[in-house]
Formats: C-alpha cells, structure tokens, sequence
C-alpha cells in the first residue's frame, strides 16, 4: 500500500495537467489509493478482498463509489484543512506550500451537481485503471479478471534476486524474497514518487502564472 500512497499519483497529476479541465483532479488521485485501502480489511476479513479492488469489476464497485464519497470529504473539509496548514509561515510547512498544498482551500467551492458526478465518476475510473497498470508488472498475480480468474505473472517477474526469506508473524508466513517484480515495485515507488512531487510544483508553477496574468488583466 505505501506505493500508491506515495507514488501511484503520477499519472493522475500528468493527465490533470495536460487536460486540466475535464478532469476531476481529486477524484483522478484518490482513486489512485482507493484500490488499495480494502486490504485494510485483511486485519479484520480473514478472506483476502485484494483481488476484487484491484479487478475491472473492483472499480465499478469499489473503486467508483468510495471515490465519489472520498472526494466531496476531501474536497469538503480536508483539503481546506491541509491548504490552512501549509499556508502557515513556519519552516516545517514550507515544502507543503512549494508543492501547492497552500492552494487546496479552493475545493471547497466545489459544487456537486450533476456535472461533478459526471467528471468525478470517469476520473474516478481511470485514476483507478492507472493504479491497475502500475501495479501489472510489480506484483505476481494478475487479478485483472477476480473473482472468476486469477492468473500468475509470467515466470520472469518471479525470478528470485535472493535466498529464499520466510518471516512469520504469529500463525501468518509472509515471503519477504526480493524477486523481479518486488524490485520493480520499489523503483517504481522512487521514480514516480518524485515525478509526483515534480508534477505538483509543475501545477503549483502553472497556478501561480495564471493568478499573475489575471490580476495584471484586472
């Protein structure tokens, strides 16, 4: 889960610059994480819920409906929330302010009207189906198609880079071996991380000519 957290936004933030208006950019991020926050469950569910959110099935009825409600919450009340926290003149809130955290106060004047759920509902969907593309080659299965078919990854992402690894955590054996698709998984959560943070100052940049073009216009 701390890939999508930190990385999975890369895509949704490259598709919002370049589209900025007909895409919901909250929706397009969040969806990049929803995917992910049903394996919370395993903690409770003794059945792995995995598969199903990170299936084509999992998106319409997972991925869709905890995107629209995590982002009208978001938009609602977080991110103004975050926005006043960054704008702080404190050392410490700096970098949230230079990534354009300081700018979030405008969800707020979000309406959820028809129009919303329309751009909301097909950002959603294809925040949701980068998550999935990103996670193909870093893990080993597919789960494309759950609950009716769940496939292995080709041989070669399995190829173990280390000796065998068991660690157990009370009657649970987790395989910690370092193989292909695991590497992968972590340069993906490094290389995207900081396409992420380059995107947001990239948005932040382009927000700030805007706001300067407008007042010398006014």
């Amino acid at each position: 889960m701390p890939s999508s957290i930190f990385s999975h936004q890369a895509p949704a933030l490259l598709i919002k610059l370049k589209y900025p208006n007909k895409f919901d950019g909250t929706a397009l991020c969040l969806s990049t994480i929803i995917p992910d926050l049903l394996i919370l469950t395993n903690f409770f569910i003794p059945e792995d819920l995995r598969s199903i959110s990170h299936s084509l099935l999992g998106q319409f009825i997972w991925t869709l409906p905890m995107t629209l409600i995590s982002t009208i919450i978001f938009s609602r009340y977080l991110g103004p929330l975050i926005s006043r926290i960054a704008s702080v003149d404190n050392f410490l809130f700096k970098p949230l302010a230079f990534f354009g955290l300081d700018n979030w106060n405008t969800l707020k004047r979000k309406k959820f009207n028809k129009r919303f759920f329309i751009i909301a509902s097909y950002s959603a969907i294809i925040g949701g189906l980068t998550h999935l593309l990103l996670d193909l080659p870093s893990h080993g299965t597919i789960e494309l198609f759950s609950p009716w078919l769940i496939l292995k990854s080709p041989s070669f992402l399995l190829i173990p880079l280390s000796n065998p690894n068991l660690i157990q955590i009370d009657s649970r054996v987790i395989d910690a071996t370092l193989t292909v698709y695991r590497l992968i998984w972590f340069l993906e959560t490094i290389i995207f991380f900081f396409i992420s943070l380059y995107l947001l100052r990239l948005i932040k940049t382009k927000s700030n000519r805007i706001e300067i073009k407008n007042s010398i216009i006014n």
